[in-house]
């Protein structure tokens, strides 16, 4: 097989293959001796009808398989031999496709488009002017987790009046158009948490409200979608697409969340017995948690900046014209020329945000490495025994497991990842030795949202 690379542009080229029957002849007749073997014709035994029959039953199958095998095939060991980077895959040309002839086969030629990776220049020497944001831990804050945590360890009691955080305990009845009960309609015990209605309306209808009161509700404003409501009502989920009308709410009983003592009894729970001996110990324990916590997510967030400042900077070039058409021919979901122009805007920038990170994991070497890998493993395996409190494999059986979860491509990428990420971070606040910004929790949430 004889392959020609042509440049047609800055970012394309366009492989060019010449095949000759010396290439596909000896795999063709390959797979049409085990084609005989297997095939059964009227008149003849198993596996000795004449080799003419079988030609001219399977011969051109067989003849585009062994062509197509040899090209995809030669294509990538043009791809890998050369140390091409492709985007996508390339692909055919409709023209070349169409001028060879499986019938009366001979010199095949075959040409196949390709979009090229830009050559990407990354350097982390200059000032990127790009701070730590680091989330200040004020009292505010920190009276809100010691709240949340109060109620994690709290009890749940009985209440006679509903206040807007309870769960109200109760009965859906479907009603007639004119508020009367409907015969033969649901009926259904369910639990409706006020805390988490999105809708304001009906949490402020069913607040305030004591045991045995009833009150008429539109049941799709006190759930969440179709899925949430069937469970509600118990009914599967076809009978919901075609509800009607209002179901009338019996309170039958309502529970409240009483938040834990600020006591030692609480302390021993949250930390361990005798780890805090006090309120201010325990407030300055749950501070250095949440600074912890924080930290992490600081180290993310400023990994993000650090990548949308260099791509700001970055020119990234791609061959935007062969993407659409790529987009287009191998999308899993049916898709259009209009639907791959409007949404492509957002796919490319994807694309170079990743090709950017790519190019800085290959120039300084941040790459995961085998054996990081396989000790990434290891720890998750552990971990995940550690969870639910068992104790952890060691040695061979460790091994083992771990080596369960090397086999998982999926699995591979997520590790990957993960490695990849804690060096980006490492690798940009060493090199950019970044100041610390202090913000509120609100800003800096909002920052995240936006980086």
């Amino acid at each position: 097989m004889n392959i020609e690379r042509e440049q047609t542009g800055p970012l394309t080229a366009t492989l060019k293959l010449k095949l000759t029957p010396e290439d596909y002849s000896p795999g063709v007749e390959t797979q049409l001796k085990e084609q005989r073997k297997n095939a059964v014709f009227p008149g003849f035994r198993p596996g000795q009808a004449p080799m003419p029959l079988i030609k001219k039953r399977v011969g051109k199958a067989v003849l585009v398989n062994e062509v197509e095998r040899l090209i995809g095939q030669g294509i990538q060991q043009h791809i890998e031999g050369n140390k091409l980077r492709v985007l996508g895959q390339p692909l055919p040309n409709r023209d070349s496709m169409s001028a060879n002839n499986f019938d009366e086969p001979g010199e095949f030629n075959f040409a196949y488009e390709m979009g090229m990776a830009p050559s990407i220049d990354v350097d982390l020497s200059g000032q990127l002017n790009v701070t730590m944001p680091m989330v200040d831990v004020d009292n505010a804050t920190l009276d809100k987790e010691i709240t949340d945590m109060r109620r994690r360890f709290g009890k749940v009691e009985d209440a006679e009046v509903s206040e807007a955080n309870d769960m109200v305990i109760g009965d859906m009845i479907e009603l007639n158009a004119d508020g009367s009960t409907k015969e033969g309609g649901i009926m259904n015990r369910t639990t409706i948490s006020l805390e988490f209605l999105k809708n304001d309306t009906a949490r402020a209808l069913l607040t305030g409200k004591a045991v045995g009161a009833e009150v008429v509700v539109d049941p799709r404003t006190v759930s969440d979608g179709h899925d949430d409501l069937a469970r509600m009502l118990g009914v599967d989920h076809d009978r919901v697409h075609h509800l009607e009308g209002n179901f009338l709410f019996r309170v039958e009983s309502i529970k409240r969340m009483a938040p834990a003592a600020l006591d030692n009894t609480f302390f021993d729970r949250v930390f361990g017995q005798g780890a805090v001996a006090d309120e201010p110990a325990f407030r300055a324990k749950v501070k250095e948690g949440l600074e912890s916590a924080f930290a992490r997510d600081s180290d993310r967030v400023f990994t993000k900046l650090v990548m949308k400042a260099l791509y700001d900077r970055t020119n990234v070039e791609l061959p935007d014209s062969f993407l659409k058409r790529w987009i287009l021919e191998t999308s899993e979901q049916p898709t259009n020329a209009e639907e791959v122009e409007a949404n492509y805007n957002s796919y490319a920038e994807g694309m170079k945000r990743q090709l950017l990170q790519d190019r800085i994991v290959e120039k300084y070497g941040l790459e995961a490495k085998g054996e990081e890998l396989n000790a990434f493993a290891q720890r998750y395996v552990s971990d995940q025994f550690i969870q639910y409190g068992m104790p952890a494999p060691e040695g061979e059986e460790l091994q083992k497991m771990a080596g369960r979860l090397l086999g998982d491509r999926e699995q591979i990428k997520r590790m990957r990842d993960s490695i990849v990420e804690r060096k980006l971070i490492t690798h940009f606040k060493a090199m950019l030795s970044p100041k610390t910004e202090r913000m509120s929790l609100d800003a800096f949430i909002t920052l995240a949202r936006t980086a």
